[in-house]
């Protein structure tokens, strides 16, 4: 349902909480266990910390919560942000919240101590463990306060990662065609055998797929009523030729859970096949009341938003993995330029008449000063490179964050896994209910 997302706030502490409280975006600002301005309040953070038993790298950390479009006002969403933050923070931690109104859809913006006030010990050290992510808790607080004031919440978050701001619209009230066309895909490749099956499958269900494996786009999809095609690169990697058939093969691996009774000829077998089935059903449904989903109708929403997500948190890894890469090669020309600086530097401070030797002997080192400098100079235009370190601790951190996308997207991908299983024998055991009076009547057991 709600889609929030907390980060740690590692530096500018001060100007995020500026940020947040901006008054051209900010209809209302709550403080607790804090006042006056962002410097103030960053103070008062940093005062708190230093009692602390745990002196790491994070100051506070930030939680966004947002909200579909038109579907409430400021006020009931400040109150929303309210509630998430007694239930979650439970009056031990200082905290600012403020309710942005600046977009089309109204978002609250959380940011507290990591300190907390009774104990002094850390929020990552209480309420973040590898078992029980706070990312974990945070959704399920603020689904249930939504839920308790009868709230719709944004499904997919604050628009980013390619989605258009229409298409986004969409998203929130369920009409995305490329979520509808994902959504199909899967259903289509969960009952596939082959990738050819996969192709004839998606025709029968009025999805034109175009497969030509020796063009650069090699496969397209188009839904009826649409006038573009979708390149399967654009719906994400799990739609790429190569992985639709491993996931066909994966499917077709799993055990179906629904017997067919009418294999056995035996009576007393065919009640037992019957009980088994309704005891399998009943797993099924005990696993979407385990995913707070209530009723049938709730499992294609749900199944559609964990899809999604999922599909996000694997572009923002991506988008991760490339600053890592980046902050990789600036580390490493960091290195190059302070080894190779002494050398320079020995250089310089020679007499014209010795550099000519000493440049012959060390020409492949000072090459590199040159050539390394140069590099950085167009990194940082005022040349002041930073030191290694800094770079190192800002790659640390991103490995963190990626380690914490990777927490959820297991845990998503595990949730998709399993409705995408209560899917699947729902749907084989309705099926055997509608065709058992036609086998009952090639029987003769109707009249």
């Amino acid at each position: 349902m709600a889609t929030t997302s907390i980060h740690p706030i590692r530096v500018t502490e001060a100007k995020s909480i500026q940020y947040i409280m901006n008054p051209d975006k900010a209809a209302y600002v709550t403080r607790y266990g804090c006042w006056g301005n962002a410097a103030e309040i960053s103070d008062e953070f940093s005062k708190l910390r230093s009692m602390g038993r745990n002196t790491g790298s994070v100051l506070s950390y930030h939680i966004i919560q947002s909200f579909a479009p038109n579907e409430a006002t400021a006020e009931q969403v400040h109150q929303a942000g309210l509630m998430l933050c007694d239930k979650l923070l439970q009056g031990k931690y200082q905290y600012v919240l403020t309710t942005h109104t600046d977009k089309d859809h109204i978002h609250n913006h959380i940011i507290f101590c990591k300190t907390n006030m009774e104990n002094y010990k850390t929020f990552g050290t209480l309420m973040d463990t590898k078992r029980n992510p706070a990312w974990k808790k945070i959704r399920q607080i603020s689904d249930g306060v939504c839920k308790e004031m009868g709230l719709s919440v944004v499904a997919y978050g604050e628009i980013g990662n390619g989605v258009s701001h229409y298409e986004w619209t969409k998203q929130q009230q369920g009409l995305s065609w490329k979520e509808k066309l994902r959504y199909e895909l899967d259903c289509i490749i969960q009952r596939s055998n082959t990738f050819e099956d996969f192709l004839e499958k998606c025709r029968l269900n009025g999805i034109e797929a175009v497969y030509k494996p020796e063009k650069t786009i090699s496969l397209k999809f188009r839904m009826q009523g649409q006038q573009r095609y979708a390149r399967a690169k654009t719906l994400g990697y799990y739609y790429l030729p190569e992985n639709i058939q491993r996931r066909i093969k994966q499917f077709s691996s799993h055990r179906k859970m629904i017997l067919d009774r009418d294999k056995f000829d035996n009576r007393g077998l065919q009640y037992w096949a019957d009980i088994q089935n309704m005891k399998n059903v009943a797993q099924m449904i005990n696993l979407l009341e385990s995913y707070n989903i209530h009723s049938t109708s709730e499992l294609k929403p749900t199944t559609m938003t964990v899809m999604a997500r999922r599909g996000m948190i694997t572009q923002s890894i991506e988008n991760l993995d490339k600053k890592i890469n980046t902050l990789s090669e600036q580390i490493e020309l960091v290195r190059q330029f302070q080894r190779s600086k002494p050398y320079h530097d020995k250089y310089k401070s020679l007499s014209a008449w010795k550099q000519k030797g000493y440049a012959k002997k060390n020409t492949p080192v000072l090459e590199m000063y040159k050539s390394v400098g140069s590099r950085l100079k167009l990194l940082y235009p005022d040349g002041k490179f930073p030191s290694e370190a800094m770079l190192d601790r800002q790659r640390q951190a991103l490995y963190e964050e990626r380690e914490k996308l990777y927490e959820e997207y297991r845990y998503l991908k595990k949730e998709y896994a399993d409705l995408d299983k209560v899917s699947q024998t729902i749907d084989d055991y309705l099926e055997g209910l509608r065709n058992e009076p036609e086998h009952k009547r090639k029987k003769g057991e109707l009249e």
